[in-house]
């Protein structure tokens, strides 16, 4: 943060912040807890959500909220754990990361499933507060919870080696 910038502005960022990291776990509750539409309602009306590769792009509100109301077909119980946000705000835009790491138990096998990466997220202030404009998924890796990441990852890369 630009300690040279007003008081006013640097407490307006903080604020926002603060309100983004609650909108990220409001989002995480409702997929958590069956609330297709609470979900949706955190998304703009023109939010873009890309759950690429191992999912579908999904453009507008109506098709976020169609999607979370079919995810009990896929997904059977959900746990979401959210780390180590990176907020950056630019007056009543900001952009984000953040990371993940999912309990889900798959609906048409009831397997145990790890899944874990990171979003990158757009956001905008609208008169309802703070909303996703666009959230960009990126896995690290999805695993059957008997085998872990370390023996078996489906649909991510493997991690680039680190000198």
């Amino acid at each position: 943060m630009n300690c040279n910038r007003s008081v006013e502005a640097r407490i307006h960022d903080l604020e926002a912040v603060h309100e983004i990291v609650n909108l990220e776990a409001e989002l995480a509750f409702a997929a958590d807890n069956g609330q297709p539409d609470r979900y949706a309602e955190l998304f703009t009306e023109d939010a873009v959500l890309d759950l690429r590769p191992n999912g579908e792009l999904l453009e507008g509100r109506e098709a976020i909220r169609r999607f979370r109301h079919e995810s009990p077909k896929r997904v059977a119980f959900s746990v979401h754990y959210l780390s180590n946000p990176h907020i950056v705000v630019n007056g009543d835009t900001a952009t984000g990361r953040l990371y993940w790491l999912a309990a889900i138990t798959k609906a048409d096998t009831n397997q145990g499933v790890w899944s874990s990466g990171y979003y990158l997220d757009q956001f905008a202030k609208t008169a309802d507060g703070w909303k996703i404009k666009k959230r960009t998924m990126t896995w690290y890796y999805r695993t059957p919870y008997d085998k872990g990441w370390a023996r078996e990852r489906i649909g991510a890369p493997q991690a680039p080696d680190r000198q």
